[in-house]
C-alpha cells in the first residue's frame, strides 16, 4: 500500500466532502472538524456516489437511499431508508406500481460497510494509502 497525493487541504473545507481517485480507486474525502478521512466513494448499498450525499459531523448520508456511514471508520450506521416522494399518490397507477416494485426489490439488498483508507497530511497536501 503506497500513499498517493489526492488533494490539497484548502480544497475541502470543514464539514465538506470531495470525490477523488487514486490508482483507479474512487474515494470520498471528508473534513471532520479539520481532520481528513477517506472512505470508499460508492455506497455499500447500491453504489451511489457518497460525495453527492450530505456530511453531518462524522456521518455521511447516501443521496440515493439515505444509508448512513461513519467516515472515521467506514462502518455502516444505518441501512437504506424507504423514500416517499411527494405527489406520488397523484402519479399514474402504472408509475406507482413500478416504484413499489423497485422499492420491494431494493429493500432486500444488504448494505455493507465502506472501505476506510489511511490518510496522511503533509503541509497542505493530502495523501491516501491505496
Amino acid at each position: 500500500m503506497n500513499f498517493v497525493e489526492v488533494a490539497s487541504v484548502n480544497e475541502i473545507p470543514a464539514g465538506e466532502t470531495r470525490h477523488v481517485e487514486a490508482k483507479g480507486i474512487e474515494i470520498v474525502l471528508a473534513n471532520v472538524e479539520g481532520r481528513i478521512y477517506a472512505v470508499s466513494e460508492r455506497c455499500g448499498h447500491q453504489n451511489a456516489p457518497l460525495s453527492k450525499g450530505t456530511l453531518n459531523e462524522n456521518i455521511i448520508t447516501c443521496p440515493l437511499h439515505h444509508a448512513q456511514f461513519d467516515v472515521t471508520t467506514g462502518k455502516m450506521i444505518s441501512g437504506m431508508v424507504e423514500l416517499s416522494l411527494s405527489g406520488m399518490d397523484e402519479a399514474p397507477q402504472s408509475v406507482q406500481e413500478a416504484m413499489k416494485a423497485i422499492g420491494e426489490m431494493t429493500s432486500h439488498i444488504k448494505t455493507h460497510d465502506l472501505q476506510s483508507f489511511p490518510v496522511k497530511v503533509t503541509g497542505k497536501r493530502i495523501f491516501v494509502a491505496v
